[in-house]
């Protein structure tokens, strides 16, 4: 087995490494149904692989989520096509949070330092993502691993979060930084 797989599976047991591939497969059958049919069922078969969702959320086809288990969306939640959420370190979202198409979520980090070993072959470090209430994010925008979006944020189109936000803060650029609050 290569470097690489052994990175990747290291710490696993083999019932997670089964369900993860459950959980991808199963994603990857459900989420490109179109109309409230496809959302229906989405809501439904996300829940049973896991994600804790409150309420009813409008996840439109071609979103692609990872991790389920480890992600948490409060009441109003919706989220655009093109979307890719990865809760490897857990991702916990308030209510009313609204996604724009192409946004990445992602809470694993990839360690660039040293050269004793490739960066492909590293690894992923999880570390949690917070969002929470009355959040906006613009198409195209980026959230990176560690960092909590406070209430009320509205993050611009194409703008990369890579620090902790203001409450009703609007954050825009790469990297983002706060232009005013709303």
């Amino acid at each position: 087995m290569s470097k690489f797989l052994r990175n990747k599976i290291k710490g696993r047991t083999p019932t997670e490494l089964v369900l993860g591939e459950f959980e991808s497969f199963v994603v990857g059958l459900v989420k490109g149904f179109p109309t409230v049919f496809g959302m229906c069922l989405r809501n439904v078969v996300y829940r049973i692989l896991g994600m804790k969702i409150v309420g009813f959320c409008w996840i439109q086809p071609g979103v692609t989520l990872v991790n389920l288990r480890r992600l948490t969306v409060g009441r109003n939640f919706g989220c655009n096509t093109g979307t890719y959420i990865n809760a490897i370190g857990v991702i916990q979202m308030g209510e009313d949070v609204l996604i724009g198409s192409n946004v990445t979520i992602s809470s694993g980090l990839h360690p660039i330092d040293g050269r004793d070993q490739s960066v492909f072959s590293r690894p992923v470090i999880p570390m949690p993502i917070s969002i929470g209430n009355d959040v906006w994010f613009g198409a195209g925008s980026s959230v990176m691993p560690g960092v909590a979006v406070a209430s009320g944020t509205v993050v611009g189109a194409n703008a990369v979060v890579t620090k902790s936000t203001e409450p009703y803060a609007v954050v825009v650029g790469v990297p983002a930084r706060t232009i005013r609050f709303r």
